[in-house]
């Protein structure tokens, strides 16, 4: 039986991904009893139970992850593959599998959105897909071929992979209304006042130096926006992007800790697979976010 973009292979993908056999019939925009048989056909073929259905619930089998985890990849090579043989006659189609890291849409420097307008405003037939993780996890999923291009602070490199700077972002330190710094004037604050009070840090990104409180920071989040809002109990202080603590800054939300000390960078890179011969769309993307740092002229863009 051939499997390799089969029906029943994305049936089954999609349900997994869904949750469920309900949830996926509007994804798949067919009704439950045939996704069933879908299921039950696929599961024939291979000889073992894919999942668990009925009064306890979905859940994939030990195998049934393992099938498809598997099924996944072959999916995405089999659309890699449709795309270059599509290209020989000039179309731009196939996926495009981008990932970033969290809370750049307001990035100085970066104006990720104009790149995307740029690349869609092409006749193309693409089916675009973006993911928003932590740079390791991005690492790892382009060295997988999961995606075809990243955009994050790589503070540690592969050597598989390929990176081109794109800009930088400023952070500072903050406090909550509540916290005993906020009404501080600014000549009190120092690193030394600092360094009394807990610190909240990304698990990706520890910023702040340890010098300036515990070496192991008391909370560490996954994403800015739980960042933002542990700041904002008034129970910890925490390092945010400059641009993204601006509307918080000017609704009384938060307060910069403003010291020379007390500012840090993060350096943003374009990462693609070194070995792997790029689509017409992947080539086209990173054009279209090369011109668009390049229309930037503001004071973070890297020299």
């Amino acid at each position: 039986m051939k499997l390799l973009r089969s029906t029943l292979l994305e049936t089954f993908v999609t349900v997994a991904e869904c949750g469920g056999f309900s949830e996926a019939q509007y994804a798949l925009g067919i009704t439950q009893p045939a996704i069933s048989l879908r299921i039950r056909d696929l599961e024939t073929a291979l000889g073992y139970r894919l999942c668990e259905r009925g009064r306890g619930g979905f859940r994939l089998t030990e195998r049934g992850e393992a099938a498809y985890r598997k099924a996944r990849s072959i999916l995405r090579s089999a659309r890699d593959f449709d795309a270059e043989l599509l290209e020989l006659r000039d179309a731009v189609t196939g996926s495009l599998r981008i990932g970033v890291a969290d809370a750049v849409s307001s990035l100085p420097g970066l104006n990720l959105v104009q790149a995307l307008q740029a690349f869609l405003s092409r006749p193309n037939e693409v089916r675009l897909e973006i993911t928003v993780a932590s740079p390791a996890e991005l690492t790892q999923q382009l060295i997988t071929g999961a995606l075809h291009a990243a955009i994050a602070p790589f503070r540690t490199q592969s050597a598989g992979l390929a990176y081109e700077p794109l800009c930088r972002e400023e952070h500072r330190l903050y406090c909550g209304r509540g916290h005993p710094l906020f009404p501080l004037p600014p000549q009190q604050v120092s690193p030394q006042a600092v360094a009394q009070h807990p610190l909240c840090q990304r698990s990706y990104d520890m910023l702040v130096s340890p010098d300036l409180g515990s070496p192991d920071p008391q909370a560490v989040v996954a994403n800015m926006e739980a960042m933002a809002m542990l700041i904002e109990t008034g129970q910890y202080l925490g390092p945010l992007p400059l641009h993204y603590a601006e509307s918080r800054v000017r609704a009384g939300r938060l307060r910069e800790l403003s010291h020379p000390q007390l500012r840090w960078h993060s350096a943003f890179s374009l990462a693609t697979r070194r070995s792997h011969i790029r689509s017409r769309a992947v080539e086209l993307f990173v054009e279209d976010v090369r011109a668009a740092c390049r229309h930037w002229s503001g004071p973070d863009t890297p020299s």
